[in-house]
């Protein structure tokens, strides 16, 4: 502090008053998956109806039981949810044919139709066999810290489901008069 002179008589001058502070804003780099690596989406189960068997030239009906979930942590020092939301899931049959669908498909019961009727992850499988039916599933992510709102994350993280081995059997209808046993003599019984 120093002296001002007023009248000829030396008075202390007035302390100097600091320029306000301008906050500055800290920008971080936008989230990305990578930041994300310590939250994992759901194990997906595969399955199949019928239960590991099927039938030339009939519908195998696939499952892949993978829904919207959040996965809760904790992401620079503070809690964090992250969402994950299946996009896509891409079927591989095991004998060569593939396709991809926008949802994991559901047990015919549930869809209210008879056993063996086509579904959107249907498939026929046109010879015997035993194949090995997989499902790869494409999630979008998003993430909130705290009780922020949800924001979005660039690209897609993938999951791969647990496999599932279908036995695929030929059968043959044979019309009789009656049952084999008794009709042993007729062409159609063995």
């Amino acid at each position: 502090m120093g002296l001002l002179k007023v009248d000829n008589v030396c008075k202390p001058a007035a302390p100097a008053v600091p320029a306000p502070v301008t906050p500055v804003e800290v920008v971080y780099d936008p989230i990305d998956l990578a930041d994300l690596a310590s939250f994992s989406p759901q194990t997906i189960s595969l399955s199949s109806q019928p239960a590991g068997w099927g039938v030339v030239a009939l519908p195998v009906n696939f499952i892949a039981s993978s829904s919207t979930h959040v996965v809760s942590g904790g992401l620079f020092g503070q809690a964090t949810e992250v969402r994950f939301t299946p996009h896509t899931f891409e079927w591989s049959f095991g004998d060569g044919t593939a396709t991809t669908t926008s949802q994991g498909g559901s047990r015919w019961e549930q869809l209210g139709v008879a056993d063996f009727s086509t579904t959107s992850t249907s498939h026929v499988f046109d010879h015997a066999g035993t194949f090995t039916a997989s499902v790869t599933v494409r999630y979008g992510v998003e993430y909130r810290i705290g009780s922020g709102g949800w924001s979005s994350v660039s690209g897609v993280l993938s999951r791969d489901a647990s496999t599932s081995l279908v036995l695929v059997l030929s059968a043959d209808t044979v019309l009789t008069k009656g049952d084999c046993i008794t009709a042993r003599d007729a062409r159609s019984c063995p």
